[in-house]
């Protein structure tokens, strides 16, 4: 019996479900059936965000010893060619779960330039997530308001708030136009702030940025501004193109 590949992918052109459904499929899985209620240890479950929905169905896979595949929006938006990635990983997402880091530069293939980092500016910027993922990944409800308020107590600068653009993937390029710094919990917009020069501070230990940051808003007035490549090498390995996906490359990557 071939292996399943089972996914919770809703059926909406946004999720692009059939590209990731043959890609697995080109690895010899069956797809297309429903999350097992008895997985084997060979079977895959991929899941878009490890909401609490998905957490259910995924512990259920990793007690059977099979590996859950989490994906959602890539943290770097495109290439250089403008071609859309996708952050995949094995586990968890938002940098806490694991992915498989090869030889060689792939930052450096993806094309992507970097903006020498700012030293100047007055705003902080306040970049939220949705609040999607397993509990102690997730952003808490209240992070907007009280990260707010925290910030106050320790600087005088303007903080503004710009809140999550849904599935519209804007570019948080204009809301860092005169930034000093920007904040977040760990969202993909703070990758895209480190890549345009703006320091980041964040609230998850274990985001994937965290190497090109500074944890917590204390010291808020002394940003890191170090290597930022080491980390961004590492972050390139787990963000793959639709081609990539359909070709099965990416899984195949992935699982090895």
């Amino acid at each position: 019996m071939k292996p399943s590949a089972a996914d919770t992918f809703k059926d909406s052109p946004y999720y692009r479900r059939d590209a990731f459904r043959h890609g697995l499929a080109s690895l010899g899985y069956e797809v297309g059936q429903p999350p097992k209620t008895r997985p084997d240890p060979q079977d895959v479950l991929l899941i878009w965000n490890r909401s609490p929905s998905n957490d259910v169905i995924a512990k259920r896979y990793e007690a059977a010893g099979a590996k859950v595949i989490v994906t959602e929006n890539g943290y770097i938006g495109a290439d250089e060619n403008g071609h859309i990635l996708y952050a995949l990983a094995l586990g968890q997402h938002l940098g806490a779960g694991k992915w498989r880091v090869g030889a060689g530069d792939r930052w450096d293939r993806l094309g992507i330039e970097l903006s020498p980092w700012r030293r100047s500016g007055g705003e902080i910027i306040v970049l939220p997530q949705r609040g999607i993922g397993a509990s102690g990944v997730a952003m808490p409800r209240d992070w907007p308001l009280t990260i707010v308020e925290r910030l106050r107590r320790v600087t005088d600068r303007p903080i503004r708030v710009r809140p999550h653009p849904g599935k519209e993937k804007t570019d948080p390029a204009s809301d860092l136009a005169k930034a000093w710094a920007a904040v977040t919990w760990a969202s993909g917009a703070g990758i895209k702030s480190i890549v345009y020069g703006v320091p980041v501070f964040h609230e998850l230990k274990s985001w994937i940025g965290a190497p090109a940051a500074r944890f917590g808003i204390a010291d808020i007035e002394n940003p890191f501004l170090g290597n930022r490549l080491p980390m961004l090498q590492r972050l390139s390995w787990s963000q793959f193109r639709l081609s990539e996906i359909e070709s099965g490359e990416a899984f195949a990557w992935l699982l090895s």
